[in-house]
């Protein structure tokens, strides 16, 4: 795994030499409130049942926004999440998108995370009869930490109800060596794998306004009680979402 930030630093560098082209994207802002069930994040458990919050600006091929999750529960970790991403189709079957996140926690067990920074690079197939493959790398630089994951999605239409079901079938592998890069005592090293699956059924009801139904798995293999900072061991995951999209 300890390859995979040069390899994102290489591959980024040959799409872009290869001529990237900014898409031609009409401005958007859109905000996004959500209740969930639990905060799972590449299969692991970060929080118990929680409000969210979502607002991002898109143009032109760029996009950033913020999100957070705040669990009703105390005692758990609280979230806030600052990102941007850049996206371009190097070819006409394939579309690649370079991002970068940081995030402030507060409330996290043992205090064993403040923040984190990571960047990732996505490649997107074209339609594949009605299937859309991706491969994603990413890399922590606070946990110092490598994750790659596969995933395909489809949607699928529903005609009587005027809208689509949104599949998304996923599985990827971490390693990190400082699963809690804030907490006293050695490094604590660890690796794991995960998958899952996920439906969402977007409904608009208005003009400007989306209320977005899901229901979500996600287990995981290898993992201690080590991994990531949070404290919750959990290794299947099964969760709902509700939530309202507003975009402009």
């Amino acid at each position: 795994m300890k390859a995979v930030p040069g390899l994102l630093m290489l591959t980024v560098l040959a799409a872009i030499l290869s001529g990237p082209a900014l898409r031609a994207d009409d401005p958007a802002f859109r905000s996004d409130f959500a209740l969930v069930s639990r905060q799972v994040f590449r299969g692991i458990e970060r929080a118990g049942a929680s409000a969210q919050m979502n607002v991002e600006f898109a143009g032109g091929g760029l996009r950033g926004g913020a999100w957070t999750n705040q669990p009703f529960a105390h005692g758990q970790a609280r979230e806030t999440n600052l990102n941007g991403a850049y996206s371009w189709s190097p070819a006409e079957e394939i579309s690649l998108e370079l991002a970068t996140g940081y995030s402030w926690f507060t409330g996290v067990p043992g205090g064993g995370v403040d923040h984190s920074l990571e960047a990732g690079l996505t490649a997107t197939l074209a339609n594949v009869r009605g299937f859309v493959p991706s491969l994603a790398c990413w890399h922590d630089f606070t946990f110092d930490a490598d994750t790659v994951q596969l995933a395909c999605a489809r949607s699928i239409p529903l005609p009587k109800l005027g809208a689509f079901l949104e599949c998304n079938v996923f599985a990827g592998a971490a390693a990190g060596e400082d699963w809690r890069p804030d907490a006293p005592g050695p490094r604590r090293r660890d690796g794991y794998s995960y998958w899952g699956a996920e439906v969402r059924l977007p409904y608009r009801i208005g003009a400007h306004t989306t209320v977005t139904a899901g229901l979500h798995y996600a287990g995981t293999s290898g993992h201690s009680p080590a991994n990531g900072p949070f404290g919750l061991p959990a290794t299947t995951n099964l969760w709902a979402t509700l939530g309202v999209n507003l975009d402009f």
